[in-house]
């Protein structure tokens, strides 16, 4: 391992690689992923026409309140209510989502989610979309994040109602 090849994957991606035996673990998640999305792009169903799993799931999600979608910084697109990202999509093949450690910890144990591909040790999971069965997995993990994120708000809205002064 050389280390030209260690630097140009720091740089891409943006983190220190200290050891070749991290830059092989990094670049093996990396080329899994790309294999993912591959696969996927050529797969078919069986009535000949693409999968999209993209746009399923943006309709179902742009079709809850308050929830918005922009451009994720590191490709794809993230999908938001109010100021706090519920999760993000890349492309057809590949959703992340944030949730609390604890609320992770469950996903992966009951095998609803992976940890994340970047950041295991975080509250974020990954979910990768195979195949058109996979599809509502990933809006039940948005859905999952959007219930959280409304509780969430509620419990802040009621806080400063209590919190405020009474005019009179």
């Amino acid at each position: 391992m050389n280390r030209k090849n260690i630097a140009f994957a720091s740089t891409y991606l943006r983190t220190p690689l200290r050891s070749a035996g991290a830059f092989v673990r990094v670049w093996g998640q990396i080329s899994g992923i790309w294999l993912m999305q591959a696969t996927i792009h050529r797969r078919r169903r069986q009535d000949g026409t693409t999968m999209h799993a993209h746009d399923t799931i943006r309709n179902e999600v742009l079709g809850w309140e308050g929830v918005t979608e922009a451009p994720h910084r590191f490709g794809g697109t993230e999908f938001r209510f109010g100021k706090r990202e519920l999760g993000h999509l890349h492309g057809d093949y590949l959703a992340d989502l944030p949730f609390p450690v604890k609320v992770r910890e469950e996903l992966v144990r009951d095998g609803n989610a992976m940890p994340h591909h970047i950041l295991p040790q975080s509250g974020w999971v990954s979910y990768p979309i195979r195949d058109a069965d996979a599809v509502p997995g990933a809006i039940a993990l948005f859905r999952l994040a959007y219930d959280r994120a409304i509780a969430i708000q509620q419990r802040t809205a009621a806080r400063a109602a209590v919190t405020a002064p009474e005019t009179a």
